[in-house]
């Protein structure tokens, strides 16, 4: 997950409502405006080679129309700045159930995936091989917080956290890295395995060196709670409906075209027929960035409060105290879910409030004072509680006022 970033001048920025507004307005579909990342190979770059592009043309051939790119890296804020802003019609890669646009049936499911070098004489076939705590481990990671992959999700709650971490599609940084950087490490035996999402493993794995082996993680995670596969599928805004139709229609009528451009790239396609998983958690590639959605009552859905509780949480929490506040991390930490159940220690608001502020040393729990302000602590304090009461299950929440946005 790791991407070229656009040069953006002050005339666009200025411009941008503006141009926002003549988007919005209705046109025939003529052109087929696609949201796309100008250098993510191999699922698309400006010179058009990778795989979204392809299937971009043969969408736009099929309604016979055009396709007009609008180039946006997959960097956060990727939606709003793209096909919410009016720029772009079209995502060509979506997860299923991406809960800000609509999306289409889905047209290919794949997984994570471990990579290793063929003559390490390993075999690794699962998170809880215990050869993984003595390996240097890569993923794709974007610093200690939350929009960390499900892989490093996962192994964090198994007390693996000493992992080697490559950029991905949120670095702004053109020259910072690139998506094959992950696998030409494990070709280097500068590291000893990764966990890499299945279209970017496939597509490497095969431009390397040195024979590199291929396994599959499960659909999901029981430790964790994080999925590992994920149905795809193309997506627009919500109100696109007669749009979202017609792509439904070409995904039928060219079904076996476009498994044959994912299979020119290597892309480990699982059956579509499993049961489909929700939509991608957050660090997920290719803008997969949305957690688990119960389509009865919404197990996730939050207050921006309680939200950016759970934000502060996974960057300064989640190390001792586990992601999702699942505990078991760190033996001196406990479990905040008990601290503040009514069946456990029943630690009142402002004891907990006292104590992330001000430390307790002697447990080696820094005074976080220094880093986050009473607010912080509040909100801090209502995202643990929510998940203490137990209504609020694992995963990134979703925030009520970015759901209004969408409809």
């Amino acid at each position: 997950m790791n991407r070229t970033r656009a040069k953006l001048t002050a005339a666009l920025l200025l411009g941008a409502p503006a141009v926002a507004l003549m988007a919005g307005a209705p046109r025939p579909l003529t052109e087929l405006r696609v949201c796309a990342d100008p250098f993510d190979l191999p699922f698309s770059n400006d010179h058009e080679e990778g795989f979204e592009n392809k299937i971009a043309h043969v969408v736009a051939q099929d309604l016979n129309a055009r396709v007009v790119n609008y180039w946006w890296p997959s960097r956060r804020g990727v939606l709003r700045n793209s096909i919410l802003g009016g720029f772009c019609d079209v995502m060509i890669q979506a997860p299923v159930g991406l809960d800000p646009v609509a999306t289409t049936q889905p047209y290919y499911r794949s997984a994570y995936f471990f990579v290793y070098r063929a003559g390490r004489g390993l075999q690794i076939r699962s998170l809880d091989d215990t050869i993984l705590k003595h390996l240097k481990i890569g993923v794709n990671i974007i610093g200690y917080d939350y929009t960390n992959t499900p892989p490093a999700h996962a192994l964090g709650a198994r007390g693996i956290v000493g992992l080697v971490g490559f950029g991905n599609f949120l670095n702004p940084d053109p020259k910072a890295d690139h998506p094959d950087d992950i696998i030409r490490a494990v070709a280097k035996d500068s590291i000893d395995v990764a966990i890499v999402w299945g279209p970017l493993a496939g597509y490497w794995v095969k431009r390397q060196p040195v024979p590199l082996t291929m396994v599959a993680l499960p659909d999901s995670d029981a430790v964790s709670g994080m999925p590992f596969a994920f149905s795809m599928a193309m997506a627009v805004r919500h109100r696109d409906k007669e749009l979202k139709a017609q792509l439904d229609s070409v995904i039928d009528r060219r079904k076996s075209e476009i498994t044959a451009i994912l299979q020119e790239y290597n892309v480990p396609l699982l059956d579509l027929r499993a049961t489909p998983t929700p939509s991608a958690p957050h660090g997920t590639p290719s803008g997969a960035a949305a957690p688990t959605r119960d389509t009865g009552r919404d197990s996730l859905l939050v207050s921006d409060s309680i939200y950016q509780g759970w934000k502060w949480f996974h960057v300064y929490c989640f190390r001792c105290h586990g992601e999702d506040a699942i505990g078991g991390v760190n033996p001196a930490a406990p479990d905040l879910r008990w601290v503040l159940s009514t069946s456990g220690k029943a630690y009142p608001r402002d004891s907990f409030q006292y104590t992330a502020l001000n430390g307790r040393l002697d447990k080696g729990m820094p005074a976080w004072k220094v880093l986050l302000d009473t607010a912080a602590v509040k909100e801090l304090y209502l995202y643990v509680k929510a998940r203490s009461d137990g209504w609020l299950k694992v995963g990134r929440p979703h925030r009520e006022s970015d759901l209004k946005k969408s409809q």
